[in-house]
């Protein structure tokens, strides 16, 4: 309690985690909302995970840029920068819809009878280009922005309540995914450019929170080697950067993130791993919910797959905090790792929708325990200075496993259908559980308080 007590009233993290909160809430109502509005304009699920694709990869590419920003500039400016081009972007996308999207309130319209959207009116062939316009400055947006508030966490949270803080983190993500998929559905239910007016507001509030934001690690000074000098808390200066990469300055240092990502041993098989479970159970979600709603199903059943899947990771982040302190790590990640494996594989092998959710729920279980160790691990081993270039390479590599793994299951999905490419899908995923859990310096990590003992024993670089 004490813990709680202190990471609440001892630091801003309250307004960190709303002014984070209410950005994920938005961009899951946009998330959820364009993919089904492209699948009812065009008629093609490889037109909707193209789009995907592609704004992933965008996003994935500034994404480098992003990092280098993100570590050389004020991060509660760039988080307030971030809130007020959701407002114009979200809006801009709601006009849009507005205006092209325009339909009478019909049954027939769009897909698959009368539960699909309905869009219609002598510009609605407009949309879909519309569409991919703003998604596209929506990913640039999140490439160069979106990592900050990430970035910013270790300078508002203490470096031995990060673990708890990021399973607070977990248990709201999957309040948001819960919430996420129904609430878009119903929204969309009530007006096409519905989502997008209320990730405005959304972003205002983002805003505001950010703003609150006082007590947090800043960058006074950046000299010729890329290092930072912090009035405010001098002793951050000491952090352990032996074996590591020598940040070049400015804009040269934009790669040193995923070169450290991949040149270390330990780094590279981790982040191996975790593309593959990335990009295969992101495209397993998005390609079932795409499956319901071509199915004809209500708009709201749409994000049941999702919200499935954030019932489990909410029963897993309320065991989170109390397992990641008692339980060795690499316990808990080799659990996360197989449950992944079994779970999707499962989900795969089921026809019923409801026997998917089941196993898809109990596939997640363990993962805030394990994103929590994991998340914890990586921050103590990189400096607060850069860890905006880490979180940068390390969205490179996911986010484009993903946009690869999304694009081709789109085409696989309209080609040999829903069920053959989610079993590919699962197979991947049990591969990546094969190739983690060979990993003896993972598998053997202990608890945090003897993290720094086996960073030493492993040889594992520090950044």
């Amino acid at each position: 309690m004490a813990s709680d007590t202190e990471l609440w009233r001892g630091t801003d993290y309250g307004w960190w985690l709303a002014a984070d909160t209410s950005g994920a809430v938005g961009a899951s109502l946009i998330a959820f909302a364009v993919p089904l509005m492209m699948l009812a304009t065009t008629g093609s699920s490889a037109a909707a995970t193209t789009t995907e694709s592609i704004c992933v990869v965008v996003q994935a590419v500034l994404g480098l840029a992003g990092g280098v920003i993100q570590d050389r500039y004020d991060r509660r400016t760039l988080m307030l920068i971030w809130g007020a081009s959701g407002v114009v972007l979200s809006a801009v996308a709601a006009a849009a819809v507005m205006l092209f999207g325009n339909a009478p309130k019909t049954s027939g319209h769009g897909v698959n009878g009368a539960n699909a959207p309905a869009f219609g009116g002598p510009y609605a062939h407009v949309l879909p280009i519309a569409l991919l316009c703003i998604v596209v400055l929506f990913s640039v947006r999140d490439g160069l922005l979106e990592n900050t508030s990430n970035a910013m966490l270790r300078g508002v949270v203490p470096d031995e309540q990060l673990p708890h803080a990021m399973a607070l983190n977990d248990a709201r993500d999957s309040t948001v995914t819960l919430a996420g998929g129904p609430l878009g559905g119903l929204l969309m239910t009530v007006g096409h450019a519905v989502p997008f007016l209320t990730s405005a507001v959304l972003s205002v509030l983002g805003m505001v929170s950010a703003w609150r934001i006082r007590r947090y690690w800043k960058r006074a000074t950046v000299d010729d080697s890329g290092h930072s000098g912090n009035a405010d808390d001098a002793a951050d200066d000491a952090i352990d950067v032996s074996g590591a990469i020598t940040a070049a300055p400015r804009w040269r240092g934009a790669l040193d993130g995923m070169i450290w990502l991949l040149c270390d041993r330990f780094q590279r098989h981790l982040i191996i791993a975790a593309t593959m479970v990335t990009g295969a159970s992101n495209a397993f979600l998005l390609l079932t919910a795409l499956d319901i709603f071509q199915g004809g199903s209500q708009l709201i059943s749409a994000g049941f797959i999702n919200a499935a899947s954030a019932v489990g990771m909410l029963l897993g982040a309320l065991m989170a905090s109390q397992l990641v302190n008692r339980v060795p790590g690499g316990v808990l990640v080799g659990v996360m790792f197989a449950l992944l494996a079994a779970g999707f594989t499962g989900a795969a092998l089921v026809p019923s929708m409801v026997g998917k959710a089941i196993f898809v729920a109990c596939s997640v279980l363990a993962l805030p325990a394990g994103n929590a160790v994991l998340g914890g691990l990586s921050n103590t081993l990189v400096g607060k200075d850069k860890l905006g270039r880490v979180g940068a390479g390390s969205m490179v590599l996911q986010y484009g496993a993903y946009g690869v793994a999304v694009a081709l299951a789109g085409w696989g999905m309209q080609t040999i259908g829903y069920g053959p490419t989610c079993l590919i899908l699962a197979t991947v995923l049990v591969a990546a559980a094969a190739y983690a859990l060979t990993m003896r310096s993972l598998i053997t990590l202990p608890t945090p308080d003897r993290w720094a003992e086996h960073i030493q024993r492993w040889s594992i670089a520090q950044f």
